[in-house]
């Protein structure tokens, strides 16, 4: 689902941090696809009339209702409306009346954001709430809302990178794409993850992956590793079998292994470098070249957006 790791994230259980969640991956791809561009419902007078305080009258229309996609409405002071949203009061239509797509559990969070008063700050939604809020802020243009759920749903970014990304990658949020960039590169299958992003982001994501391949590579290929450090026989285990054996292992699901470096250098080797100490110096400085290395690959909206790809140098 929305939020499950690839399978092919090898032996790593780093992972096991993110939680699935029953949102499609094309859930934020529609949220520039707004119902108000669609034919609206005709209006009826008489259900709307018996709706308390609603001012539907044809000379004023100081209200509006807003009908939600399970029937419960919404009255909402016009001036309110055209103050604090963007996209809501759809263009042509007659305003007496405003049938929406979202549940009335999404509308009666959003709408708080609307007019004179405190805005909830979000604290307590779970993240399939917050996300379909999060969406139908952006798609109305309620900018008090959008400002808070951006930064509710960075706050989710652990344990749901993938949707985050997402979610930021089609509302310009890069500052949240870059924190989620590492984590969903080293989790998601290349090919099943490239076609979920906007257009302008799928070369530079390849050339992001890459670059995570290339870390990958010069980990491998770590220079510092005694000539002899696999042929000993400890007192206890053999180094290879219970120490190279299982990192190299680790490293062979490719850059999913760089999802947590401590996972494969610590976790994997604990039960032998407790007790071969050569073995324990090793995977400590490996680590430490491990994580050196993939510090130096940057943040993604400076390291890949920016570069021609033609040129292979800055724009």
């Amino acid at each position: 689902m929305g939020n499950q790791t690839s399978s092919s994230a090898g032996p790593t259980p780093a992972s096991s941090r993110y939680q699935s969640s029953t949102i499609p991956d094309s859930f934020f791809a529609t949220t520039s696809t707004s119902s108000t561009s669609e034919k609206p419902p005709p209006y009826d007078t008489a259900r709307h009339s018996s709706i308390k305080h609603a001012d539907v009258s044809k000379s004023t229309w100081t209200r509006i209702v807003f009908t939600s996609s399970d029937q419960k409405y919404f009255s909402l002071a016009r001036k309110d409306v055209e103050a604090h949203t963007g996209a809501l009061i759809p263009e042509g239509r007659d305003l007496r009346g405003v049938t929406l797509p979202e549940t009335s559990t999404t509308l009666s969070t959003l709408f708080e954001f609307i007019g004179a008063q405190k805005h909830p700050k979000l604290l307590n939604e779970n993240f399939e709430s917050l996300a379909e809020i999060a969406r139908a802020a952006e798609k109305y243009k309620v900018y008090s809302a959008m400002n808070t759920c951006c930064e509710r749903m960075r706050a989710f970014g652990d344990h749901h990178p993938k949707l985050v990304l997402l979610y930021a990658a089609y509302n310009d949020y890069p500052h949240i794409f870059d924190e989620c960039a590492p984590r969903v590169v080293t989790s998601e299958k290349l090919e099943e993850f490239v076609p979920l992003l906007p257009d302008e982001f799928r070369l530079p994501w390849l050339r992001y992956h890459a670059i995570w391949s290339s870390a990958l590579t010069e980990i491998i290929s770590y220079k510092d590793i005694p000539a002899d450090a696999w042929t000993k026989t400890c007192l206890w285990f053999g180094c290879w079998t219970e120490c190279g054996g299982p990192i190299f292992h680790g490293l062979g699901a490719g850059v999913h292994s760089l999802n947590d470096i401590s996972h494969i250098f610590t976790n994997l080797v604990e039960s032998h470098t407790k007790k071969c100490e050569s073995c324990k110096t090793l995977c400590t400085k490996w680590e430490a070249h491990a994580s050196s290395v993939v510090e130096k690959i940057g943040v993604f909206t400076e390291t890949c957006m920016t570069l021609d790809p033609l040129t292979k140098a800055k724009k």
